[in-house]
């Protein structure tokens, strides 16, 4: 009876532990549905290490159980599985053979999950959602995921399911003038980079252009990590994403299972002084760019007198690669309309406004929507909120009007 009433005792300690470090946690005052929040940074951050413990088969059941819940969540939305030259897609709202419409417009999307996880599955409910208020045909791609298949495997699927679609559009009742791409977060960089290598590459420039580019709280370099962003919201465990978090993505999409430059990337110490002041970096990634309201009182602009020249010699082909991120293209003059969604509280919210800026000064049309509560994974309900309705809502009426 000892034994049973000091295992209770140590139980009920535990909870009561745990139930106060998450009360007492620190979170910033005016972020929308903090409690969501905080609870669901402690399952994404413990979630990994609990998922070891279980058995493979129960992990693969709970995993096939959620994905199925996904798919059953919008019941009202015809879709079916398909291969675009070789790459796994979801189609949304394709219509019975022979059925005869008014051509309609298309999205092609790609899903987030920093570059190593999430599904056409797990986004099932918001890409379903996009084809019902749009009527709109969506194509949802099951790229290839790090880091068991590093960069260039997940742009370049995109590009290919993107590319077999546009070559192929007039079987699916599209409007070719009127298709856009979409991702958010690390699809957000795919979106990005699809869109600039349609833009640039010879190879493309006789499929129909995309209308829009729509990036979703974007991830879009991965040269500096201590932005007014990443420096403000980084420190925070409460939050969708940490720094240490977004360095061990970009860490896994750049090298796979090859090596570990994480921790160099979280205090900037995976790129060289000259680097750093260098004339391509200096506009790319210029503070200029970001407004002054987006500074807070105790933001330091970070030192550039320090670096690894030879870690940096080794990744910098790639860190400088705009298909591996976008940010990094010198001139983006020419690029498709974009639609930019940033959150106040997500370390990645100055790589979109550091592109929607440098956009604009290119003359490319941008329209770009901030949420000062918002926070990452706002869009599409995936955490719900008032602030991610109010997201959906103003990207619904935008695409509206210009698909």
């Amino acid at each position: 009876m000892v034994h049973v009433r000091g295992i209770l005792l140590a139980f009920v300690v535990a909870v009561v532990a745990v139930t106060t470090y998450v009360v007492l946690e620190p979170i910033p005052e005016d972020v929308d549905s903090p409690w969501m929040l905080k609870i669901i940074s402690k399952f994404l951050i413990l979630s990994p290490y609990g998922m070891k413990a279980l058995p493979t088969g129960l992990v693969d059941w709970l995993d096939e159980r959620f994905r199925a819940h996904s798919r059953a969540s919008e019941p009202r939305v015809p879709y079916r599985d398909a291969v675009f030259d070789r790459v796994p897609v979801r189609i949304f709202a394709d219509e019975p053979a022979g059925e005869k419409t008014d051509k309609r417009p298309a999205i092609v999307f790609y899903h987030g999950g920093g570059f190593v996880s999430s599904s056409v599955d797990m986004h099932h409910s918001l890409t379903a959602m996009l084809a019902r208020e749009l009527n709109a045909v969506v194509v949802s791609v099951d790229y290839r995921l790090a880091p068991k298949y590093p960069f260039p495997a997940a742009i370049d699927d995109c590009t290919a399911a993107t590319v077999w679609f546009l070559k192929h559009i007039g079987d699916f009742n599209v409007d070719p003038g009127r298709v856009a791409i979409m991702g958010d977060s690390a699809g957000g960089n795919l979106a990005a980079a699809t869109a600039q290598r349609l833009t640039f590459d010879p190879e493309y420039r006789d499929l129909p252009r995309p209308k829009l580019q729509v990036l979703i709280v974007p991830c879009l370099q991965a040269f500096d990590f201590h932005t007014p962003s990443y420096q403000q919201n980084g420190k925070y465990n409460t939050l969708i994403l940490r720094r240490i978090t977004m360095a061990t993505y970009w860490n896994k999409y750049l090298l796979g299972n090859k090596g570990d430059v994480t921790e160099a990337m979280v205090i900037n110490n995976h790129t060289s002084a000259a680097a750093k002041s260098s004339p391509l970096v200096q506009k790319c990634l210029s503070r200029d760019l970001i407004p002054d309201e987006f500074k807070r009182p105790d933001y330091r602009a970070p030192s550039t007198d320090f670096g690894d020249d030879a870690l940096y010699e080794e990744i910098k082909d790639v860190l400088l690669d705009p298909d591996y991120a976008p940010l990094m293209r010198e001139d983006l003059r020419g690029l498709p309309e974009a639609y930019i969604l940033t959150a106040e509280y997500d370390v990645l919210r100055d790589d979109g406004i550091m592109y929607a800026k440098r956009l604009e000064k290119a003359g490319v049309p941008v329209t770009w929507k901030h949420y000062k509560t918002g926070f990452h994974a706002l869009f599409g309900n995936l955490i719900p909120s008032e602030v991610g309705k109010q997201g959906d809502k103003d990207f619904l009426q935008f695409a509206l009007k210009k698909l």
